[in-house]
Order: structure tokens, then sequence, then C-alpha cells
């Protein structure tokens, strides 16, 4: 079954009835049953219900998604997350986009396959990494998530941002960036299309904001968004 990304260790799979006798798909996972047991997910958590951070309440906003409530009226505050950005998804992602172990690009195939077939119509949109962060990687880490996991995206966006990388600034400096975006020429044929933004981290929710409201102010009515991590 080959190894496991995460921990090296050979994966013994066990079939199901199912899948021993033809009728179903085998699923050939990239991670073993004990990493993926360690792994944070949000789903049946208690989590905000606009961004999915943890928090006491699945009812209310957090502080947050109240301000982007705030400045952007027009939009619907809802976001998916996948897992807690803690643990062994942070160490992974920390190992896959800044110190290149592109063969973790495999890793999540089976949950990014499991919400395409929750939108089966609709077309993911990577978010676009400035020029500087793409000659330093050699790659977009989000583009080729979608491409391991055989998920078509499309590209539209382009990203004008000239400054500091959003990893090297805190808090405050993420809330305070500018508008990185802007629409490549040939976006209108996608204006009535069902469109999900693809990052690999919600961390303040600024650069998912700032794509969707871009989105917005050209047309675009349904666009939903979804992270790796929160």
């Amino acid at each position: 079954m080959g190894q496991c990304l995460f921990c090296q260790n050979e994966i013994r799979k066990v079939l199901t009835l199912q899948e021993l006798f033809g009728f179903g798909k085998k699923n050939r996972g990239r991670v073993c049953r004990s990493c993926e047991e360690k792994l944070p997910r949000l789903a049946g958590q208690t989590v905000c219900p606009g961004c999915m951070r943890p928090q006491a309440s699945s009812v209310d906003l957090c502080e947050d998604c109240r301000r982007w409530r705030s400045c952007y009226p027009e939009l619907t505050i809802a976001h998916h997350a996948c897992y807690a950005y803690t643990g062994i998804v942070k160490d992974w992602l920390q190992r896959y986009k800044f110190q290149g172990d592109y063969r973790l690009a495999g890793a999540f195939t089976n949950d990014l396959q499991a919400l395409q077939r929750t939108h089966p119509q609709a077309l993911f949109l990577p978010l676009p990494i400035s020029i500087a962060s793409y000659e330093e990687r050699g790659f977009n880490q989000c583009e080729e998530l979608l491409k391991q996991a055989g998920i078509r995206c499309v590209q539209f966006l382009g990203n004008q941002h000239a400054g500091e990388k959003q990893s090297e600034k805190n808090r405050q400096e993420r809330l305070l960036t500018m508008q990185p975006f802007l629409l490549l020429e040939g976006y209108e044929k996608y204006l009535q299309q069902e469109i999900i933004l693809f990052d690999d981290v919600y961390t303040t929710g600024r650069t998912l904001y700032h794509a969707k409201i871009l989105l917005h102010k050209h047309g675009f009515r349904m666009v939903r968004s979804t992270t790796i991590a929160r």
C-alpha cells in the first residue's frame, strides 16, 4: 500500500467487503490509520459558524467574524476548514510549504475529494501567491494540493503583492494588508459558476476576504472558501 506520508511507516489497509468483492472503489489513502487518528479534525467540534475557529459556542460568531460582517455586510460570513492548525497538521504544512517537502502534497487528497463530491459543479480557485514567494518555493502550494487530488482548478486571480510575506507578519500587520489581488482577463466566463476559493491556512481571514470582496464587486454571487487548516 506504500508508506504513510507523515510517519513513513508502511500502510496496511484492511479492505471492506465491498472493496474486497469489487463493488466499491479502493481508496488508497496516503496516511496510515494511526496518524489519521491524530489529525485534529474540526467536523463535529464546537466551532464558530463563520470560520470554524474552536470556541465555546457553535451559535455565535467569533470576534474576527463579527468584524468581517461589519466590514463586508454584503458577503456571507461562512468558511470551511478541515483541521485545526496544530500538532501534526501544522508540522506537515510547514514541511511542505517552507521546506519544500513536495511529496506531502498528497496527504489530504481524501479530504479535498470529499469536498469536491459535496460541490460537484463548483470550480476550485487556488489563491495565487506573490511572485517573490513563487520564486522562493518554486510552486504554489494550493495548486499542487489540488493537482495531487486530481481536482481541476481555474485561475483568474493575479497577485500583485510586492511587500513582506504574510507568514512573516504579526496578526495586526496581516489585518492591515492592502488588496493584493486583481482579476485576470477572461474572468467573465466564470461569473455564473460556483467558485470555491482554496487556501492552505485560515489565520485572520484577511487574505480570503480580500479575494471574496473583489469577486463580489465584479458580479460573482456563488463564492465559498475552504482551507486545510484553521
